[in-house]
């Protein structure tokens, strides 16, 4: 096939790009597809899902071989994918199933478990926080909380944040005319959408939320192995950089198991990291 007749990828549709990623998806994380893996996904005719092999086989020719023992096609040594991918977004699809439309169930397709899980909000109460967000309105709420019980409140919320371990609205609280984190869990009932936000409530007067700070991390000095730690993360010259919303540096040191401190801890094993000053 001459330069003349080769197909262009960025020329096809939407909908055939979908299945075009989607099959090269299973050919380069999962080492194998074939027809019936897209007649499955997108509710094709079989001459149509050989019509898509055909045309990934002409866009991409030394990508692909037909393998006559498990009747599929695999990857090749000289295998290039046509796609740019995150390692979130094939995570994601690993972990809970591939695709973004909602009909049907979503299967994984290999075996991935995630321990520390967020508890999940409670939708009727999520779709009212993100109502607000989205219309920039207020919003009035009942409130759990640990050291005062059920209260009233009138928040305007801007976003939303997975702390790893909690799911949590970032909100500016009337009563304590300040911008706070609320757990999302902990919203007992929301009322109505209510007036428009002063412009001392909106995001862009948190200045905890826009303020964005740079943290360096060093292997804690207690551990035994500390290079294990510059091996896994790829640290350059020691130290990992990070940035972070400073609204957000608590929940980010917690999650990486960072001893804070002026002066590292002594015990071994404890943390992960050491806050450099």
């Amino acid at each position: 096939m001459n330069d003349s007749t080769k197909p262009i990828l960025t020329e096809q549709s939407q909908p055939q790009q979908e299945r075009l990623f989607y099959l090269e998806f299973r050919l380069y994380f999962l080492g194998h597809a074939n027809r019936s893996d897209l007649q499955k996904r997108f509710g094709l005719k079989e001459s149509s899902a050989s019509r898509d092999i055909a045309l990934y086989k002409k866009l991409a020719p030394e990508n692909v071989v037909y393998d006559y023992g498990i009747k599929s096609y695999i990857p090749q040594e000289s295998f290039t994918p046509l796609y740019a991918y995150t390692a979130t977004q094939v995570l994601t699809a690993l972990t809970h199933g591939f695709g973004d439309d909602y009909a049907g169930p979503k299967y994984p397709e290999i075996a991935t478990e995630a321990p520390s899980q967020s508890p999940l909000p409670s939708i009727h109460i999520l779709a009212a926080l993100t109502r607000a967000i989205h219309k920039g309105q207020s919003l009035s709420i009942e409130y759990y909380g640990e050291m005062k019980g059920r209260k009233e409140l009138v928040i305007v919320p801007h976003a939303l944040i997975n702390s790893g371990t909690r799911w949590l609205v970032r909100a500016y609280d009337r009563l304590n005319q300040q911008f706070d984190d609320f757990v999302i869990n902990r919203v007992v009932s929301t009322g109505g959408e209510s007036d428009q936000p002063e412009v001392a409530e909106l995001m862009e007067s948190d200045t905890q939320w826009n303020q964005i700070t740079e943290i360096r991390l060093k292997p804690h000095p207690a551990l035994p192995f500390p290079d294990a730690i510059a091996q896994e993360f790829g640290l350059r010259d020691g130290v990992l950089t990070m940035t972070c919303r400073s609204a957000l540096k608590g929940y980010l040191m917690a999650q990486w198991s960072v001893d804070v401190g002026s002066s590292p801890a002594t015990e071994p094993g404890k943390f992960e990291f050491w806050l450099q000053p």
